[in-house]
This record gives C-alpha cells, sequence and structure tokens, in this order.
C-alpha cells in the first residue's frame, strides 16, 4: 500500500491505530484510551495484515514533530500483528480522484514492551494520492457499520455493502494548525445521516510538521481519535487535517484563544 493509509478501529479496547505509507518509512501512530500515543517508523502492510516491530516513542500530552528536532520522549518497544480481510469490495472514492478505499476487518494484537492488547475490529484502506487533503475522518459504529468522508466525497459501509455517498458538508472547530475538537458531517445518498464527533482526549493528538514537497513552506498534518455518534449508534474513529503555514512553529497564543470550551 505505497502511499496509502491504514486506521484500524477496535471498540474492546478503544485502540486506534494509523499507519501511513508502507516501506520502512512509514509512519505508525497507536492511540490509547489511557491517554497514551505511540509513535514509530518502519511497518509491514498488506491488504491482509500490518505487521509492525519497532521502538516507538511515547507521548502522554500533545506531541508535535519537526523533522530534525529531538523528539522529548520515552522510547518502548511496539509490536503490531493484526490480520485483515476485507468486509467489502473496494471503490474508486470520487469520479475525479485517484483515491480508493476498502473496509477491513481484523484481529490480532498490539504489545507495548511487557502489556498486550488482544484487539478486534474494523477500518479503512485507502490508496491517498499526493497533494494535501483539507480534513478527513473515518469511522466504525457499533452496529458495525462504517464512515469514510474525505472534503466532498465520501463513502459508507452497511453490512457488507460499501457505496460512494456525496459530503454535502464536512464542518469542523478547531484553529488552524492545530487538531480538529469537533465536527460534524452530513453524508448524502439514498438515505442522508448526520454524524457528529468530538476529540476523545483534548490532550491526545498529534502534530507532524514537513517541508512541503514544491518547497513552498511547511506542510502541517495532524491526527486524533473521536468519539462519534450517528442516529444515536456511538462510533470510534480517527480525524485528520492538512494544512500550510510559512514556520514548523505555531505562534503562541493567548489561552483564551482555545475552542470553546477547552
Amino acid at each position: 500500500m505505497t502511499g496509502g493509509e491504514l486506521v484500524f478501529m477496535c471498540a474492546d479496547t478503544g485502540a486506534v491505530v494509523c499507519v501511513s505509507g508502507g516501506d520502512a518509512a512509514a509512519r505508525v501512530l497507536v492511540f490509547l484510551p489511557t491517554g497514551e500515543t505511540f509513535w514509530a517508523a518502519g511497518a509491514h502492510v498488506r491488504p491482509d495484515a500490518v505487521r509492525v516491530s519497532a521502538m516507538a516513542a511515547l507521548f502522554t500530552a500533545p506531541a508535535h514533530i519537526v523533522p530534525g528536532e529531538p523528539v522529548a520522549a520515552r522510547w518502548v518497544p511496539l509490536s503490531i500483528a493484526v490480520a485483515l480481510e476485507p468486509a467489502a469490495v473496494d471503490l474508486a472514492l470520487a469520479d475525479d480522484r485517484p483515491e480508493r478505499v476498502t473496509a477491513l476487518r481484523g484481529s490480532g494484537s498490539i504489545a507495548v514492551g511487557s502489556v498486550v492488547y488482544r484487539v478486534e475490529g474494523a477500518g479503512w484502506l485507502s490508496t491517498a494520492p499526493a497533494g494535501p487533503v483539507a480534513q478527513r475522518a473515518r469511522a466504525v459504529f457499533q452496529d458495525r457499520s462504517a464512515t469514510f468522508a474525505a472534503g466532498l466525497a465520501g463513502a459508507v459501509m452497511v453490512n457488507t455493502e460499501v457505496r460512494r455517498v456525496p459530503v454535502a458538508e464536512l464542518a469542523v472547530r478547531g484553529q488552524a494548525r492545530v487538531p480538529v475538537y469537533r465536527l460534524s458531517c452530513a453524508l448524502g445518498g439514498r438515505t442522508p445521516r448526520l454524524v457528529t464527533g468530538e476529540i476523545r482526549d483534548t490532550l491526545q493528538h498529534v502534530t507532524f510538521v514537513e517541508p512541503a514537497p514544491d518547497g513552498a513552506g511547511w506542510v502541517w498534518w495532524s491526527a486524533a481519535p473521536f468519539v462519534f455518534v450517528r442516529s444515536g449508534t456511538t462510533g470510534l474513529g480517527l480525524v485528520e487535517r492538512t494544512t500550510r503555514a510559512d514556520s514548523p512553529r505555531e505562534p503562541s497564543a493567548p489561552a483564551g484563544d482555545l475552542p470553546d470550551p477547552y
């Protein structure tokens, strides 16, 4: 899945795993409901499995990672072994974009040091094209349905059927170049539905800042686990935001500028 991304959610443990890329430079994030976040590089991801065995940085507060700068974190062994299988056929997210998405189910384990978590859940595999995406949300619900939204394109899975749907609106709350705190997503199609979400823990999010490929400034990519609600059914997922900036550092702002009520 070179250039793609896997997001996997386990409802039982509350773990959210995000793997971007598919080679030795892949970015691996594990968010645990305890508030701990683990970041590692190096993964083997195939459509049928994800395998990670690496030293990971442990964060217990928001992390801001810039290439070439030291990472102030404790390093611990991280292992991920999750077998995956398609939950539905894959499809193109939009006619004018090459991105394809596949809903997956999986089970296996996540080991942090000597602590092993058995995980079983579902998620999305996407072959994202190069280039920034303003925001993207993936969720899996208690009734085993799932949603994927990116810009004006989206997908919904119900039972084993996955279909493309328009995103009538994807509204987010949160300052620019910081993680999203709240989200409202109106999905169209045969059965219009509204999905709302809120960050699970305001102290649990990661921001990566990298030079822009075209040399014009910096690309900020942030991700955080979210709790979602759709028609009274709760779910778990991940929300990402990608923006550009002139600097790898955010100017200091007074505390009063944080999104209400945080």
